[in-house]
């Protein structure tokens, strides 16, 4: 049986896009555009992805309207990631383990629609810089071997998050006080000292919109909004919509927001302050008290309470960091927190600091402890740490889209082409990701990729990288010639006037594409 090709695989996974676009032609022009994106070297805009499938010396024209004026739908993109991820699946009832986090991709412009000021993460602790970027929510499905070991992320949602824009204050002009007689401006008088605070002007309707909004649109209503539309889109699948969704995200949706508003079937997975008030349940009384009912029993110890008692530590297997360890943790069970609610019991997981050397012998240091809750107060604590653990996964995803794919690097204004456009970018790195899990699994087989090079270590990766899997897609394009120019798709090289001059040289993109 011949063995298929990564290429072969990735094409048959972007046929399952015909149905989100309405034309054919808009289709084929898309998954051109998705390829040159792909296949891309230094930039990765839209004229870098016309160079790099021949078509610069074509009408571009409708390769700029597809991203603003074509009637298609984002999440969309991503229904064939949802429609293999029950194949992926370590048994017939696991749930689907999502990671949540948040990104921002850097901009220049100011007049980008959704551009705004974020804080930098490379800026350095003691002074905290400022960028313009575009803030997007990203949402990941983690898949890994049923023997456990090195899972893959592959996108399900990116979701721009812009912030809302605030109104320009107004401030009512009252005219100069003047002199009856003269007709000048009268002396101002010193007015008495205040005795209390000036009274609160009324807000106008701009500033009452600007507060809707902002709750609108602040990030965890934005990853609830995820969240809610990833289970209804399990609840449309036969496959899914028994599983179970569980959500894990870092300290920023770890609250009462996400927590209460949880869609049904989904357990969420978080970090927590070690500061955190919690209470046991309540016990009933044996005799009717007077006064208000209470919701809450007494005070539990805090995270970092628990951390520093008496209490055994509990040693489970995770893999972490590259190969199985032991991880010592100490666990809560059936707690409640007032923001979560009296109806929402919860488990506190307490994972020790991990000690290490700074070099064989040295001194010994220790990192910071973590501080793990879950809205499942059942849930195993080996299930708990190692799907936390996979959330590293959603990270190595920002780093290769904003990295190596370019993601949100195209000079668009028009407000539609700025969210479409990075959304299918990543969505065309999740199923480039996902056809190298169908073609060669999660190792990294050296008769499916190409070879390393001599410089680097002679120990062989555990998976494929991004750049092996560019890599390779690139070599098996240039060995098909399927990136050539079709002339006459666009019926635009057919009108034009034949001339005798001859033709215009590659450009340099093009010719790097092709050296690559």
């Amino acid at each position: 049986m011949p063995q298929v090709s990564l290429l072969e695989t990735f094409e048959r996974l972007l046929n399952g896009w015909s149905g989100v676009f309405s034309q054919q032609r808009t289709f084929e022009r898309v998954r051109r555009l998705t390829l040159g994106l792909l296949v891309s070297v230094r930039t990765h805009l839209i004229s870098n992805a016309i160079c790099a499938t021949g078509r610069q010396f074509q009408d571009w024209t409708g390769d700029y309207r597809v991203w603003s004026q074509s009637l298609w739908q984002e999440r969309e993109l991503f229904d064939p990631i949802l429609d293999a991820l029950p194949a992926l699946l370590s048994a017939p009832d696991a749930p689907v383990l999502v990671a949540l986090d948040d990104t921002m991709a850097n901009k220049t412009g100011r007049h980008i629609p959704g551009i705004a000021l974020g804080r930098d993460p490379l800026s350095p602790p003691f002074h905290v810089n400022l960028r313009y970027g575009l803030r997007f929510v990203q949402a990941s499905a983690i898949v890994y071997p049923a023997a456990g070991g090195a899972g893959r992320a592959l996108p399900l949602r990116f979701e721009l998050a812009p912030p809302a824009i605030k109104p320009k204050a107004v401030k009512p002009k009252t005219p100069p006080a003047t002199d009856p007689d003269s007709g000048k401006p009268a002396e101002t008088q010193p007015s008495a000292p205040l005795t209390g605070k000036a009274p609160r002007q009324p807000l106008t309707p701009e500033e009452i919109a600007y507060k809707e909004e902002k709750k609108l649109r602040r990030l965890p209503q934005v990853g609830l909004n995820v969240i809610s539309s990833l289970r209804q889109s399990m609840d449309q699948r036969l496959t899914l919509q028994d599983r179970k969704l569980m959500v894990v995200g870092d300290g920023s949706y770890t609250n009462g927001l996400v927590l209460r508003g949880l869609p049904h079937d989904t357990i969420y997975i978080g970090r927590i302050r070690k500061d955190v008030k919690l209470q046991f349940p309540l016990k009933r009384p044996d005799k009717k008290m007077s006064g208000r009912p209470r919701r809450y029993g007494p005070e539990a110890p805090t995270p970092d309470q628990i951390l520093h008692n008496d209490d055994p530590w509990i040693e489970i297997r995770c893999f972490v960091a590259g190969e199985f360890r032991q991880v010592s943790v100490k666990v809560l069970k059936t707690v409640y927190w007032r923001k979560a609610g009296a109806d929402i019991p919860l488990q506190v997981v307490v994972i020790k600091a991990p000690k290490y050397r700074r070099r064989q012998g040295g001194k010994a240091s220790y990192r910071q402890p973590a501080y793990l809750l879950s809205t499942d107060p059942e849930l195993s604590v080996q299930t708990l740490v190692q799907c936390y653990f996979y959330r590293w996964e959603i990270e190595c995803n920002h780093r290769d889209e904003k990295s190596l794919l370019g993601v949100a690097q195209g000079h668009m204004r028009n407000p539609e082409a700025v969210r479409r456009l990075p959304q299918l970018q990543v969505a065309a790195y999740s199923l480039l990701l996902l056809a190298s899990l169908l073609t060669s699994g999660f190792h990294r087989d050296g008769n499916h990729y190409l070879p390393l090079p001599k410089w680097r270590n002679s120990t062989q990766p555990t998976r494929p990288s991004l750049q092996d899997l560019l890599n390779l897609l690139r070599a098996q394009i240039f060995a098909r010639d399927l990136l050539h120019p079709t002339l006459g798709s666009d019926h635009f090289v057919e009108n034009s006037p034949q001339t005798t001059k001859p033709p215009k040289p590659l450009s340099p993109d093009n010719l790097a594409t092709f050296a690559a």
